[in-house]
């Protein structure tokens, strides 16, 4: 009876540190999210692994500098507002001090009332270092919206 015990407290504690650490790779594919709408290359710069490569929305691959580069002050200016971009549907792998996080990410562009939906699927490779958990890459893919009916 102690041995069952022993298995099902064993059983419960992995799946409590598992599901915390699923927490905490979502939480940092939020924060690039969050740190993507409102330009933040400083956060960006922390949450970005130094050898960060990322395949874009339209399928190029550009490394680190160039992709902390798009969110200048001066793009900002330029772009579309975005009014919120929220991820959801998560599927975690985790392995040792690598992690694959795949999300829908539903950006929406235009001011709040006026705006439309992008919809994609992120999926991001992190990894840990100590305790913190930083991404190595992200690659892009748009969903198709169902065709509207006629």
């Amino acid at each position: 009876m102690n041995t069952l015990l022993s298995v099902i407290v064993a059983i419960a504690t992995a799946q409590a540190a598992s599901s915390s650490a699923e927490r905490a790779v979502v939480a940092v594919v939020q924060q690039l999210a969050d740190a993507q709408r409102t330009f933040d290359q400083a956060a960006l710069d922390r949450l970005l692994t130094a050898d960060y490569v990322e395949v874009s929305p339209v399928g190029d691959v550009d490394e680190r500098a160039k992709v902390i580069g798009f969110y200048s002050a001066d793009a900002k200016a330029k772009s579309p507002e975005v009014s919120s971009i929220v991820i959801d549907q998560p599927t975690v792998r985790i392995d040792g001090t690598h992690a694959i996080v795949i999300v829908r990410q539903t950006t929406n562009v235009g001011p709040a009332g006026a705006s439309r939906a992008v919809v994609m699927r992120v999926t991001a490779h992190l990894r840990r270092t100590g305790t913190e958990w930083r991404i190595a890459s992200t690659h892009y893919t748009g969903i198709r919206q169902a065709a509207k009916p006629q």
